[in-house]
């Protein structure tokens, strides 16, 4: 037979508690500085060599990665836990890809100046680049998530 401690004991599961869910900043900033210094150096390189309408596809590129970044960080930032964590990371490669390459593509096929101008090529090699720090930042969200639990790990 069973005592009761022991039939508690079995219907009780084990929750981690999770921190109180609070909007993370410092993750957008970052994304932000980075892509306006590229788009900087871009504009410095590209002052003299580029034409105005070069210009203006790298600006709108940039613009493009920059905003599929900032809401490809959100979902890690509150899809939590253990169970979540991948989920969000790919939650957030949703907006990370489908914005910049689907918006630089409809761009290319809407106006004959940027594409002429090579937005599908600005928009890949800031893309790249934001792709690298997006994914940096999106594990630093998940591990720092994991470091504040008290879990286990099995090897």
């Amino acid at each position: 037979m069973m005592s009761d401690d022991n039939s508690t004991d079995l219907n009780r599961v084990d929750k981690t508690e999770l921190n109180p869910l609070r909007f993370q900043w410092k993750p957008l900033v970052i994304i932000s500085v980075v892509l306006g210094l590229a788009f900087a150096a871009v504009t410095w390189y590209g002052y003299s060599d580029f034409t105005d309408n070069e210009m203006k596809a790298a600006g709108i590129a940039v613009f493009l990665c920059w905003l599929g970044s900032v809401l490809g960080l959100i979902p890690p930032m509150f899809l939590r836990g253990p169970e979540h964590g991948v989920n969000g990371v790919l939650a957030g490669m949703l907006f990370r890809m489908f914005i910049p390459l689907a918006g630089a593509f409809l761009c290319s096929q809407q106006s004959e100046q940027l594409r002429n101008a090579h937005i599908l090529y600005f928009t890949l090699g800031f893309f790249l680049l934001a792709l690298i720090v997006d994914t940096l930042l999106s594990v630093n969200l998940i591990k720092s998530q994991f470091s504040t639990q008290n879990t286990k790990t099995d090897i």
